[in-house]
């Protein structure tokens, strides 16, 4: 009960608050804003009421938890990886040149950033068994009869690690993805790390986009390094939460700017988007009330 409360709550009390907010004139444009801006849309207790209200939930929790855990394994990947990272930012520096942020349409002719994207997707997969699946008639599957009802789980992991498919299936390598040293192109993991079928994540575009600019961007201009206590670097392991969303064990690293002209870079941004305060204490109050 206490978790379908929980659940029901992540849904109800941000669509009520979006609903309250547009009432008093002082709400923000959003998904749903624009969702009520129709007039008589969605009527209470309709149909249309709970797909709003259930396809907001879904487009903050899937982003707010999955997106996050992909970049936290990027991060940890270049603690560890550092000659990874210089590739990256060297390709940076040759194709866009200093003083400039990577941006979507620099996609295709960064194949590098692209090939570290999919690594840290592959290296550790934010759902290593992926979400429940439900046989919708009975089946058989190499010799074991599977129920009409049956729930399956995709071990995700397993197919971004099965050494027929990716060599040193546990290192952190995005040459894979390039074809060096004579090797084939190795499987895109994207074909499994969003999922299958009608469940497949219907937000792995944004998601991907999402990650890529994030790991772009974070190149472009800081440097990620090992952690010191003491004047001794921390050993670092890479270690992973369980659960649903596999995120890492919190690690000691350290990031700063590459040169005053990209510490310049990021203040710039911060002065164009400036910080605002989010609406989770208001929503806090009303989930304690």
């Amino acid at each position: 009960m206490a978790w379908k409360k929980n659940l029901e709550n992540t849904a109800d009390i941000p669509y009520e608050f979006v609903q309250e907010s547009m009432k008093a004139g002082n709400f923000k444009s959003s998904y749903l804003s624009n969702l009520f801006k129709v007039e008589g849309y969605p009527t209470a207790g309709s149909e249309e009421e709970i797909v709003a209200k259930w396809t907001a939930a879904s487009l903050y929790t899937g982003g707010a938890d999955t997106t996050v855990c992909s970049i936290e394994t990027f991060f940890l990947a270049m603690t560890l990886y550092p000659e990874v990272q210089r590739k990256a930012q060297e390709e940076m520096d040759r194709v866009l040149g200093p003083g400039q942020l990577p941006k979507i349409a620099d996609r295709e002719r960064l194949p590098y950033i692209e090939a570290v994207v999919k690594e840290a997707l592959r290296w550790h997969p934010v759902a290593p068994m992926g979400i429940p699946h439900m046989s919708v008639e009975d089946d058989m599957y190499e010799g074991f009869h599977i129920p009409k009802g049956s729930l399956i789980m995709t071990n995700i992991w397993a197919l971004t690690h099965d050494p027929e498919v990716y060599h040193d299936p546990m290192e952190f390598k995005p040459e894979r993805f390039l074809g060096v040293d004579g090797r084939e192109l190795e499987m895109d993991p994207r074909a499994a790390v969003f999922g299958f079928g009608r469940r497949v994540c219907p937000g792995r575009f944004l998601a991907d986009n999402t990650v890529f600019l994030s790991v772009a961007q974070s190149l472009a201009v800081f440097n990620i390094t090992r952690g010191t206590e003491s004047g001794t670097e921390v050993e670092v392991k890479p270690e992973f939460q369980p659960g649903v969303i596999s995120h890492p064990v919190p690690w000691t690293y350290e990031i700063g700017p590459r040169s005053p002209l990209h510490e310049a870079m990021v203040m710039s941004v911060e002065e164009q988007h400036p910080w605002e305060e989010s609406d989770a204490h208001n929503l806090n109050m009303r989930q304690g009330s």
